[in-house]
């Protein structure tokens, strides 16, 4: 039996191994920088609908995600939530919540998404927790102390703009009222400037 071979067109026998690798590599390149660069450059950023409907600087109770009420893509459906959009271009930011059970969480928020920081509820940590939220290029500007009072930690923001997420836990509908209670007095104010 005689072997067939398959017959190429001759520009395709003419492309060289290397060229082929190198064209596959740059697709590659090319696929992974398009993937990334379309959550910085497409027009749906969950931040800028929070701009629209959150006042800056305060904590607002948000309500429970429904399909057609929810603020926040991906929110769990068994979680109360409450949100402060921060804004730090007049100053820093005090914030206080309770975190009272395992599950509760806090959480600091870039406008792109990504979180600097975190701080979960534990068992031997006191549930009142309060920090103060400065920007970051307020150390190079003020060499002096900027404690509000001794009990507050000082968070350094690497961005002016971002969200602050209190997120709950719900245990079951008998305990809705209390936890929508300690989210609702959470709050996020602005820290006055030192004279």
């Amino acid at each position: 039996m005689k072997a067939t071979i398959l017959k190429l067109p001759r520009w395709m026998r003419q492309i060289g191994w290397r060229t082929v690798v190198g064209a596959a590599l740059l697709a590659g390149i090319v696929h992974i920088t398009a993937t990334l660069a379309v959550p910085l450059l497409g027009p749906g950023n969950a931040f800028r609908k929070l701009q629209d409907t959150l006042p800056a600087n305060q904590m607002v109770f948000l309500p429970p995600p429904t399909p057609t009420t929810q603020l926040l893509p991906f929110v769990a459906a068994d979680a109360l939530y409450a949100a402060c959009r921060f804004d730090l271009a007049s100053g820093s930011l005090a914030v206080s919540a309770v975190l009272s059970d395992p599950g509760w969480t806090l959480s600091l928020h870039t406008p792109q998404g990504d979180n600097f920081y975190v701080m979960p509820a534990q068992q031997l940590r006191r549930s009142e927790v309060s920090f103060v939220v400065t920007p970051a290029s307020e150390r190079l500007v003020d060499f002096g102390p900027r404690r509000v009072s001794g009990d507050d930690s000082q968070i350094e923001s690497p961005v002016t703009q971002g969200l602050v997420l209190l997120r709950a836990p719900l245990r079951g509908l008998a305990w809705r009222a209390e936890t929508e209670a300690k989210l609702r007095r959470a709050s996020c104010t602005p820290v006055a400037p030192k004279r």
